[in-house]
């Protein structure tokens, strides 16, 4: 009866799906793997990238048609303009309509079943003015090689696309892709969700991380929003990504939120200098600035304001420190900030969130690093037991906590007989 905390609820491969265009040349365009061996091209339009014949000739299903298209300009367009694309390919070949029960377990939606929330993108005028300049571009992009359908249909595949597009993590949480998945769509969202989306390559898996009573699907919660958002944060997203108002307990819960917005012992003046490095990092990241320059910003930042614990914008900025600190090498700053970090997310993240167990295993990585082995070893079990309900023993993430607690094992029982015999 329903699923118990740990099981998969369901797992689904894409109705289609994109690499996130920075990763490119360096992934697989199809299974978004990262590979040892050279990739392969296409060689008719020499702009995707894959592992391997197998993956082309899945991705043929679709870029049989998109190639034609790709080769007659020199750039590839954003993300989101090839995944709508890719939608309008698969409708007009007539799959909107069919169930894939090879690809879904269960299946119980198709594309055409998904909501599109058309008359909602009509009274938006962002939306509406974002739908129009994706249409006029895929008109003029197709020209001549595709017969297109009405704008009032193209709404609908815009629609659905907007309202239902998924994130595709890699291995180490990491976004690499977009997609749209027809059945896990039915899933509903909860800021304190009982279920969680892992992936591997392409295919979601969603998990149950509480008990579930009911076997209806109904009653199983995504959460749609990064749980370090305030209420605020978190409705405004939701409302303008989705059209809807959460009334969840946790956006009920405004103990909660007072202290995620707290600056007690300290004032308005420090949040904002936070929220104002929180910006410069961002583009830093994006310019692929040094990483001991945005250490440099964050730590110059961190010295200077008094927020208190649980602040939820300073959480984010040591966030970012760690970050930069773990690609410039420089450890013990790393593990001063995870160790500064990992209460608060403890507290704000839901149980059994992936992030929280990375946040885990990469403080044992740092702990196993300076000597402090049973340290090390307390943290992987902890990460361990949130990626066995989150993740699955079949994730790369439970398989290197799992190698990697045998390797600090080892060293604990040599670090023990050696001072057995002195």
């Amino acid at each position: 009866m329903g699923w118990k905390r740990g099981t998969v609820v369901m797992e689904s491969k894409p109705f289609a799906h994109v690499i996130c265009q920075k990763f490119s040349e360096d992934r697989c365009n199809y299974c978004l793997k990262s590979s040892e061996e050279k990739l392969l091209k296409c060689g008719a339009c020499n702009k995707l990238m894959y592992c391997g014949v197998n993956c082309q000739r899945e991705d043929w299903k679709i870029h049989k048609t998109e190639c034609k298209i790709m080769k007659r300009v020199p750039n590839v367009p954003t993300d989101s303009i090839r995944l709508f694309l890719r939608l309008i390919i698969r409708f007009l070949k007539g799959d909107g309509k069919q169930k894939h029960p090879n690809d879904e377990s269960p299946c119980i939606r198709t594309f055409n079943d998904l909501m599109s929330h058309r008359d909602e993108i009509k009274a938006d005028q962002t939306r509406s003015e974002l739908f129009r300049i994706a249409a006029d571009f895929v008109r003029g992009y197709t020209h001549g090689i595709l017969q297109l359908p009405s704008d009032d249909v193209l709404l609908e595949i815009f629609g659905k696309m907007v309202i239902n597009t998924f994130t595709i993590a890699d291995e180490l949480l990491q976004d690499v892709g977009v997609a749209v998945y027809t059945s896990p769509s039915v899933l509903d969202h909860r800021c304190w969700p009982n279920a969680v989306a892992s992936f591997d390559g392409i295919k979601v898996t969603v998990r149950a991380v509480d008990n579930i009573g009911s076997d209806s699907l109904s009653d199983v919660y995504l959460s749609y929003v990064d749980p370090l958002a305030t209420i605020e944060e978190r409705q405004e997203q939701l409302q303008q990504q989705y059209y809807f108002t959460c009334n969840c307990a946790r956006c009920t819960n405004l103990e909660m939120n007072a202290k995620m917005c707290s600056i007690e012992g300290s004032n308005e003046g420090d949040l904002a200098r936070v929220k104002d490095c929180l910006e410069k990092v961002e583009t830093m990241r994006k310019n692929k600035n040094n990483p001991k320059e945005i250490l440099e910003l964050c730590n110059k930042c961190l010295n200077e304001v008094k927020l208190p614990f649980g602040n939820v914008y300073l959480v984010r900025l040591v966030g970012k420190a760690f970050d930069a600190a773990i690609d410039a090498e420089q450890w013990e700053e790393a593990l001063q900030f995870g160790i500064k970090n990992y209460k608060a997310y403890s507290i704000l993240h839901p149980p059994f969130n992936p992030c929280v167990g990375y946040l885990l295993a990469n403080m044992g990585k740092l702990l196993m690093l300076f000597g402090r082995l049973s340290e090390a070893m307390l943290h992987f079990r902890k990460a361990l037991e949130n990626f066995t309900v989150s993740l699955g023993d079949s994730h790369y993430l439970y398989r290197q906590v799992t190698e990697m607690m045998a390797q600090c094992e080892a060293e604990l029982a040599h670090s023990e007989a050696q001072g057995a015999i002195s």
